[in-house]
Formats: structure tokens, C-alpha cells, sequence
């Protein structure tokens, strides 16, 4: 669905603003956030209501629909995608990202912000610190695999981790890991990964089909 970069602000300010509330917000919780007037967000709201985006309720405020959420956390992925970009590759200050990723935000197409998400090596957050959006967007040459299918030096997202693979992290005291980096094989086919906080990891070969990845070309 097309949506103009005025409705896209909506979408993200409202998907803000859900989070920090814990459901609906009101139409003047969202002027304020804009810096817009109320009767101008509630143009804007009909707007959206009407494409199925959100539900606006009187009294209860609005809330953004299964779709109005899927557009709004693509668009605050292109946002922190292209904030690391710009910081990492680019050489940005952390005082200039912000800025540049507005526009860029909404130029942007789902194939190449999940291009260069891959590029990046899945990046957990932006230079801020802040979680950037795990999904995918843009599903054309999705690759899904288990570990014992796994390339050296090739980085891959975590699907799902088996009942014995989650009993194994939980022996070593480590968080389940949602990004992981073949780092070598072994001459026993045990394999060597690099998880999401650095840490290296041997995982033997009876567990490694019980650990399901998704790679993204």
C-alpha cells in the first residue's frame, strides 16, 4: 500500500506513543507529538481510518491496525537502518544521523532496506542504542536453513531454537541468541559461532539441527 511521508509520520508517531502507553492514544497525544493542531490530526486519522490503517474509537482513541503497525515498524526500521548506515559507514556524527534518516526514511523500498540490514551484518540497534526491528520487509530470496547447513563467515538470523538447543544455552548461562556468525567447522563438524553480545560458542554436531536460521541474500 502507497502511503505519503505526512501519513508515514502518523503511522510512526502513533506506533511511539501506543508503546509508551500500553494501547490507544488520544488524538491530542498525537497533535502534540506532530506538533500539529488537533483538528488537523483528526483530519489526518480519518485519513488513515479509511485505508484500514488505524481504528479510531470516541472516547477509547485511536490504535493502529494489523497493517497500520506493519507499515509503521517498517518505516521505524528504514529510519534506524539508515541511521547506522550513515554513523558506520558513512561517517556521520551521532548528532547528524537523526536528521538525514528522516528523509531518507521514506525514500526508501523495503528491498533495500532489508539489503542493506544483510549489508550491515543485522545490526541489533542504531547508534543510539535503540532495538531496530528484526522482521523482514521484503521476502524475495529468503534462504532458510539449520546450523549444520551453515557457511563459514556468513551471518544468519535465529528462527527457532529446539527444546535441546535452548537446554544447551541454558547449561552455559547465555541468552538465546537472535543473530548468530559461522566462524569456522571443525574436523568433529562441530562449528564455532559468534553470537549476538561477541561471544564465541562451539556447538556440537547432535544440536545443530535443532537450531533453525533464516539468511537473507
Amino acid at each position: 500500500m502507497k502511503t505519503s511521508k505526512n501519513e508515514q509520520d502518523y503511522l510512526k508517531a502513533i506506533y511511539s506513543l501506543k508503546n509508551e502507553n500500553n494501547g490507544s492514544v488520544s488524538i491530542n497525544a498525537i497533535a502534540q507529538k506532530l506538533s500539529v493542531s488537533a483538528p488537523s490530526a483528526t483530519e489526518m486519522i480519518k485519513r488513515l481510518a479509511k485505508k484500514e490503517l488505524v481504528i479510531h474509537k470516541p472516547y477509547y482513541g485511536v490504535s493502529l491496525t494489523d497493517l497500520g503497525n506493519h507499515e509503521a515498524r517498517f518505516i521505524l526500521k528504514s529510519h534506524r537502518v539508515w541511521e547506522t548506515f550513515l554513523f558506520e559507514k558513512v561517517g556521520y556524527t551521532m548528532e547528524e544521523v537523526h536528521d538525514e534518516a528522516e528523509n531518507l526514511e521514506h525514500a526508501s523500498s523495503p528491498r533495500l532496506i532489508e539489503s542493506l540490514y544483510v549489508l550491515m551484518g543485522y545490526p541489533a540497534t542504531d547508534p543510539h542504542g535503540s532495538e531496530i526491528p528484526t522482521e523482514s520487509f521484503w521476502l524475495k530470496n529468503e534462504v532458510e536453513l539449520t546450523l549444520d547447513e551453515a557457511q563459514v563467515e556468513q551471518t544468519y538470523h535465529v528462527t527457532l531454537i529446539e527444546e535441546e538447543g535452548k537446554n544447551f544455552f541454558k547449561k552455559l548461562e547465555i541468552s538465546l541468541p537472535h543473530l548468530i556468525k559461522v566462524i569456522d567447522i571443525l574436523e568433529d563438524k562441530s562449528i564455532i559461532i559468534k553470537e549476538d553480545r561477541e561471544s564465541s560458542i562451539v556447538i556440537p554436531p547432535f544440536l545443530q539441527d535443532k537450531i533453525h536460521l533464516m539468511h537473507r541474500r
